[in-house]
């Protein structure tokens, strides 16, 4: 899709802002909410019904997320599609790192939309069900659905980490090699905190152990 220079840029800088602050803040907010899965079912259920009983939820959610998240897509496509990509790797140090971005972006979209056809829209939620842990520990102990969990939040951390930089590259503010370190160094960093919190999550789902702050039964004198 041929766009001129200028155009190019602003829609860039548009793009990366979105994935790192609407749909960024949305995979933190996730994350957190998932997290309390290891806290145990009682207070995962607990958190995800006062996550409900927010007013106008709907409305929220499409506007802050699922319209922010079309439009991150949207605009990689747009200019992935166009000449200007090919030779734009701008806060990227390694060719492989765009590439790798690219494809993650791509799995995300398909795991994405799986995850919120398995939940949100899930048969049991529209019928009413409110046992979120019980539901999701059921999917996750089919090894297959686990993998590809596994797999989606290591897409998701490496996707948002990665990003960071290339925000920076837009928006100008990895100027000069310190610049260009520090911004690899945070990105780096939050690949590897998001990925922890949530494998941590997803196995508590299926595994007691790493159910580190559940309520301990009190043990009879």
């Amino acid at each position: 899709m041929p766009l001129t220079d200028p155009t190019y840029q602003r829609l860039k800088r548009l793009q990366v802002w979105t994935g790192a602050v609407p749909v960024g803040l949305f995979l933190l907010s996730h994350l957190a909410t998932n997290a309390r899965a290891i806290a145990g079912a009682r207070v995962f259920d607990d958190t995800a019904h006062t996550i409900w009983r927010i007013p106008y939820l709907v409305a929220v959610e499409i506007v802050l997320i699922a319209l922010p998240m079309l439009l991150h897509v949207m605009l990689g496509i747009v200019l992935g599609l166009s000449p200007q990509a090919a030779g734009d790797a701008r806060g990227y140090p390694r060719p492989w790192m765009l590439v790798a971005q690219r494809a993650s972006g791509f799995f995300l979209v398909v795991y994405v939309i799986f995850h919120i056809s398995a939940t949100r829209l899930s048969l049991a939620r529209l019928s009413g069900d409110t046992h979120l842990f019980d539901m999701t520990a059921r999917t996750l102990s089919n090894p297959f659905m686990l993998v590809f969990h596994i797999a989606g939040v290591l897409a998701a951390a490496f996707h948002f980490g990665n990003g960071l930089p290339a925000l920076a590259g837009p928006w100008g503010l990895d100027r000069g090699a310190r610049g260009q370190a520090q911004a690899q160094r945070i990105g780096l960093g939050a690949t590897i905190v998001l990925a922890l919190v949530g494998l941590c999550a997803l196995f508590a789902f299926v595994n007691p152990a790493f159910r580190f702050l559940s309520p301990r039964a009190a043990v009879a004198p």
